[in-house]
């Protein structure tokens, strides 16, 4: 099934209520909205405006993993690594923790440095669970089927968002297409750059 049109922006800022209710009408201006939802590996907010006008790569993790999260981020550094130097200026990767309970900013940074995924423009992010659990329901992160889900069971899916907030592709996770990832995110950042002309 289809994912429904999102704005990141909007998800970073919102309520739970907030989170449930958008939609393929949600506004393509990226509001700030009150309140800081998640924090960054360095206990820093991230907020609407810390991704606004920024090519997205969102996903799903959580520290103790011991299987497809590191993996996963190692690729995804790899992905990282291979972008010019303009396509990293202009990219955001997101890794949000599944379990808000467990994994703090320090627990977070810490993740970060074990998986050398410290890198510009990278967040690590974690927050208030019911917050976290908007998110998560609405990227539709988990199995289906689960009564309690626990972290284990998040999809590896990662999410890319265009510079709008228009999520543009969701693909497999494991394993990650590299090559596939890079080219569309430099696309992604090449169509932001010729739109600012």
């Amino acid at each position: 099934m289809p994912l429904p049109s999102l704005r990141l922006p909007r998800l970073l800022a919102l309520s739970t209520a907030a989170a449930l209710m958008l939609g393929s009408g949600a506004s393509a201006q990226a509001a700030v909205l009150p309140g800081i939802q998640l924090q960054d590996q360095h206990a820093a907010a991230l907020t609407a405006a810390s991704v606004a006008q920024r090519v997205v790569l969102l996903h799903f993790v959580f520290t103790t993993c011991s299987t497809t999260c590191p993996t996963q981020v190692r690729e995804l550094a790899a992905v990282h690594d291979s972008l010019s130097k303009e396509a990293r200026a202009h990219v955001r990767f997101l890794s949000v923790s599944v379990d808000p309970l467990s994994d703090t900013p320090a627990t977070l940074a810490a993740f970060a440095r074990r998986m050398d995924a410290q890198r510009p423009g990278w967040s690590f992010a974690t927050g208030r669970p019911e917050q976290v659990r908007a998110l998560v329901e609405r990227m539709q992160a988990m199995a289906p089927g689960r009564q309690r889900a626990a972290p284990q069971d998040h999809r590896t899916s990662l999410y890319l968002f265009d510079a709008s907030g228009e999520l543009v592709q969701r693909f497999a996770g494991v394993p990650v297409d590299r090559p596939r990832l890079a080219a569309e995110i430099t696309r992604l950042v090449a169509a932001k750059a010729r739109t600012a002309h």
